[in-house]
């Protein structure tokens, strides 16, 4: 009967250092989802609406926010823009080009302190200003190929339905950008934004 009782006792303790560790990374990217709507909707510039209330706002054309997978966030600054929607839209393969800035992401407006790649000629000029050596960043567009190219997951979903001549902007949770991996001078568990315009868009064969 004691070895029963000890038994039981082993496997309840077990299961709370189970759930306690398998919930860690649970609270985390939940976290990261909090804050990424706080931002959003408070201090972003211009405040956001989520887009399932647009129907709600009292605004005309109110400038809103997307979310996928749970994880992925978008804004599309040109979402209203006289001729978009005659422009092509992106689906999976398609061949896109980018103009991008990527940055850690910690709930406030993101800086150039806090950026960690990116072609855009402009930012790389500031950034060499301010003293970074960027000899091995490119200038060249970032050139991707729905579902094909290697690319964390968060920009890859953010992409699909962008149309040519987009500006965009991507806020992803630990769990679409690089989980637990140091990626560079990414911390591991780090929610991320790209900032990307969408310079050209083409079919995949």
């Amino acid at each position: 009967m004691k070895l029963k009782w000890i038994i039981g006792l082993c496997a309840i303790v077990c299961l709370i250092f189970a759930v306690g560790c398998g919930g860690e990374e649970v609270d985390v990217a939940e976290q990261q989802r909090s804050t990424i709507e706080r931002y959003l909707t408070s201090s972003h510039m211009p405040r956001l609406v989520n887009v399932k209330d647009i129907a709600n706002s009292l605004e005309m054309n109110p400038p809103f926010y997307e979310r996928f997978e749970n994880s992925v966030y978008r804004y599309i600054a040109t979402y209203y823009d006289e001729g978009r929607d005659a422009k092509p839209a992106i689906k999976q393969g398609d061949e896109v080009t980018l103009t991008f800035t990527a940055y850690v992401f910690s709930g406030n407006t993101p800086t150039r302190s806090s950026v960690y790649l990116t072609n855009d000629a402009t930012v790389l000029a500031e950034l060499k200003a301010a003293g970074l050596n960027t000899d091995f960043w490119s200038v060249e567009p970032l050139r991707i190929k729905i579902g094909e190219t290697n690319i964390i997951k968060g920009v890859s979903t953010s992409l699909i339905g962008c149309r040519e001549g987009d500006v965009v902007e991507a806020y992803m949770t630990l769990d679409a950008a690089y989980d637990n991996k140091v990626v560079g001078v990414v911390p591991k568990q780090s929610a991320v934004a790209w900032f990307y315009t969408i310079e050209s868009v083409g079919g995949g064969e």
